[in-house]
């Protein structure tokens, strides 16, 4: 360092002023002095030994100086030490005593002698330019987000005319305060053309494009817009293209940075499907309200995963026995009776992973433990929203259950009492011949339930081949008339061989095209009556031969009167049949009461005369 005092003073007066930190470093002894400002520009003022004391040049720079500069920085100055005639000038980070890095720029210059050679004595300054990096990185950001910017503006102008030229129901329309257009979306051109049947351009009146029934309503709310007000009007018309239109017209003043309304901006969305669609929703509601409310059978509607009921009709209120509030909200497994509950929430998974409906018979329990049969009919899961829900009927089998179990019991009476009457009974769908036999019908003609399927073509098979013609007629006369058919009397011949006579009657009924489409009837197996009566014919022959043999007018009426009492006493006529043996009966006592008077008047005048 120098040692004149003027001039060391004039040294230190223009690093003072420069705010500038000095340093000397000798090449030769690797020696480096530093004044008192270059430690306070780094806040280590109390790591000075004295002005312009001797120091390490690691420890008072090479340790201070930021990782990423410090090979940059020392191999920079080590090149300037091996070659002097160079420009040094660098910048590099150092850190402060605070923790933070302050920018650095360092200058240097090789000094020489009288001779102007090198003396080996570097002399050289730093200055603190943190500031003016900050400014310079802050100037840089600053133009890049400029750039970015202004690409972002006109990103966001392509966007935004995109967005307002998008939506195909919604138009923009911007007018002053002159009701004059200002500007309008691509939509509005279109929707000007198209339904207004007008051309727009800026600059043209509103009222030129609007048509004259609609200007007054137009005016009024152009006018609460140009007030400041902003608002929103649901209006329906019906425009020059014959259709009738509803839009949400929203309505906001235009104004300046200054508060002063420049006009107002409409943006009118063409809500025509949405209303068209909240009505069809309407509809469906009501539709499900009657559906729903108006079903004969209990509906509840379950969350599929939790199991909770969320919904029920009057008709489950009703099953059950407990309010709407009470039962929402509950666990559908506290409806059925504790040894179910393992069998219900079993079928209440399945169901809800099942894309078909499906039905089973279970037992619920009331309010009141009352358990009651029912037939649950659920379909396939929906879903509303994020939630899924499975609907169910529950169908109350009591009545159906009580009136199955006494027409069973009433089945089994009848069918006892085909037997004993051997009357079979039997249903044919018409035309197609399929039938439905009672077990006495099947025993009649000797075939098995289990091993046949009744048909009408099957019975007319049986019938003998003498009995073919009246049958066929018959068959062909009752499947053409309603109601109650004249009997027919045949004559079968079953599987197993037996030859058996037959009444057949019953009943046709229409449906609603005038068809015969079903019969029902009884055949009665005669067989025993047809043989007794063959029986009693025969015997009462012989009983004229011998009546005639004997007495004719004596054996008539007796042999009458013994064939009557015979069929009567072996109980093979019916009740119509047995009213006509009575009478028959009468009829031969009185012949038979005659002849014996007859015989003993003829006794009397024989003794009389003898």
């Amino acid at each position: 360092m120098a040692n004149n005092p003027i001039y060391s003073s004039k040294y230190e007066t223009l690093l003072a002023v420069g705010q500038l930190g000095g340093w000397e470093y000798n090449v030769l002894s690797q020696e480096l002095w530093c004044n008192t400002y270059y430690f306070e520009m780094l806040g280590r003022k109390d790591q000075v030994t004295a002005d312009w004391a001797c120091y390490s040049i690691k420890e008072v720079w090479e340790n201070w100086l930021h990782p990423e500069d410090l090979a940059k920085a020392k191999e920079y100055f080590a090149d300037f030490i091996l070659n002097p005639e160079k420009d040094y000038a660098q910048q590099f980070r150092m850190l402060h005593a605070n923790g933070e890095w302050v920018t650095i720029l360092s200058r240097a210059l090789a000094m020489r002698n009288e001779d102007d050679d090198l003396s080996g004595m570097i002399i050289g300054t730093h200055l603190d330019i943190t500031q003016n990096q900050q400014l310079s990185d802050n100037f840089n950001i600053t133009q890049k987000e400029y750039e970015k910017s202004k690409k972002q503006v006109v990103k966001d102008n392509a966007l935004l005319k995109a967005i307002l030229n998008s939506p195909k129901d919604l138009f923009i329309i911007a007018i002053d305060k002159k009701y004059q257009f200002l500007g309008f979306s691509d939509a509005y051109i279109a929707f000007a053309k198209k339904v207004l049947q007008k051309e727009v351009a800026i600059g043209m009146s509103a009222f030129d494009v609007l048509p004259s029934e609609l200007q007054t309503l137009a005016k009024s709310n152009y006018d609460r817009a140009l007030a400041g007000e902003s608002f929103v009007v649901t209006n329906n018309f019906v425009f020059p293209d014959g259709r009738r239109r509803y839009y949400e017209n929203k309505y906001n003043p235009i104004i300046d940075q200054h508060g002063k309304i420049l006009g107002f901006t409409l943006f009118a969305n063409d809500v025509s499907l949405i209303k068209a669609q909240e009505e069809e929703t309407r509809i469906v509601d009501m539709r499900y309200a009657a559906l729903f409310d108006g079903a004969e059978d209990a509906i509840l509607i379950a969350d599929a995963a939790s199991g909770c009921l969320v919904d029920v009709n009057d008709r489950a209120t009703e099953l059950f026995g407990y309010t709407k509030a009470e039962l929402v909200g509950m666990h559908q497994t506290k409806l059925h009776p504790p040894d179910e509950l393992t069998k219900v929430a079993s079928l209440f998974q399945k169901f809800t992973k099942s894309n078909i409906h499906q039905f089973v018979d279970v037992h619920i329990i009331d309010h009141k433990g009352k358990i009651k049969p029912v037939r649950i009919t659920a379909g396939a899961p929906f879903r509303a929203g994020k939630y899924l829900f499975l609907a169910a009927y529950f169908r109350d089998l009591s009545t159906e259950k009580a009136a199955i179990d006494k027409a069973l019991t009433i089945q089994e009476m009848l069918s006892k009492a085909e037997g004993i009457a051997h009357v079979g009974s039997f249903e044919v769908n018409l035309p197609e011949g399929h039938a439905i036999w009672s077990d006495e019908m099947f025993r009649i003609v000797d075939l098995s339930p289990n091993e046949t399927l009744a048909h009408k073509d099957l019975f007319t098979q049986l019938v003998i081949e003498d009995d073919q013609e009246v049958y066929q007629k018959w068959m062909n006369k009752v499947s053409t008339i309603e109601g109650e058919s004249t009997p027919v009397q045949v004559q079968i011949k079953t599987p197993k061989g037996s030859l058996k006579h037959l009444i057949i009657n019953g009943v046709g009924y229409k449906n609603i095209q005038g068809e015969i489409y079903k019969f029902i009837g009884v055949v009665k197996d005669i067989t025993t009556r047809v043989i007794t009566m063959e029986g009693l014919k025969m015997q009462n022959q012989k009983l004229r031969e011998i009546a005639w043999a004997q007495s004719h007018l004596v054996r008539g009426p007796l042999s009458d009167i013994l064939g009557i009492t015979k069929i009567i006493q072996d109980d093979v006529a019916n009740m119509q049949e047995k009213e006509m043996l009575i009478s028959q009966l009468h009829e031969a006592a009185q012949k038979l009461d005659q002849v014996i008077k007859d015989v003993v008047n003829n006794t009397g005048s024989f003794d009389e005369s003898a």
